[in-house]
């Protein structure tokens, strides 16, 4: 009689086991899926270079100039606690060098001072190319490390562009800063 209880004592362990090993492989499963299924879905905002082109697109059948930016239209969401860039698009009628350069930066939150923007421009000297016609790929000539305690407001960049050192356009960007969602930051 006391080996028949030893024996069911032994089975019961080795299926309460096993039951552990399945469900503890059915939960990492069921993590991994919800992880892959949640960045993913999120991520499809992480698609710049399609989406940003395609605004550029935008802004230069609105506005008909040779360079367009991104934030010289809505205000675009920049992220703090990331390297955040600055987009701009110049479509050469004939080849030219090109200059674009941060004139002023500014905010309309009175939590964010002129002085605190601009140390968050990382961009010092001014980006410089040669650009040809048909060359519409996406310029930065700005970035931004915006730090995460960083308040959320609105801040303002005024870039000059240059064709050949003559000024040929203002472009006053209006950026939004804004945390990204708990969800997206905890899970990806």
């Amino acid at each position: 009689m006391m080996f028949k209880q030893k024996r069911a004592a032994l089975e019961l362990s080795v299926g309460t086991i096993v039951i552990l090993v399945l469900g503890v492989t059915m939960l990492i499963m069921g993590m991994v899926v919800t992880r892959s299924v949640m960045c993913g879905a999120l991520g499809l905002t992480g698609e710049v270079n399609g989406k940003v082109r395609g605004e550029l697109d935008k802004l230069f059948d609105s506005t008909e100039g040779e360079v367009a930016c991104v934030g010289s239209g809505d205000a675009v969401k920049m992220i703090p606690g990331e390297t955040n860039i600055v987009h701009c698009s110049i479509r050469a009628t004939e080849k030219a060098q090109y200059k674009i350069e941060v004139a002023s930066v500014g905010s309309t939150s009175s939590a964010i001072s002129k002085e605190t923007v601009q140390k968050w421009v990382v961009t010092k000297s001014a980006w410089e190319g040669q650009i040809a016609p048909g060359d519409f790929d996406s310029k930065k000539p700005v970035r931004l490390i915006i730090p995460n305690n960083a308040p959320e407001g609105n801040i303002q960049l005024q870039l000059k562009v240059y064709r050949n050192n003559e000024l040929i356009s203002t472009q006053d960007l209006d950026f939004e800063l804004s945390r990204i969602g708990f969800v997206r930051s905890a899970a990806c």
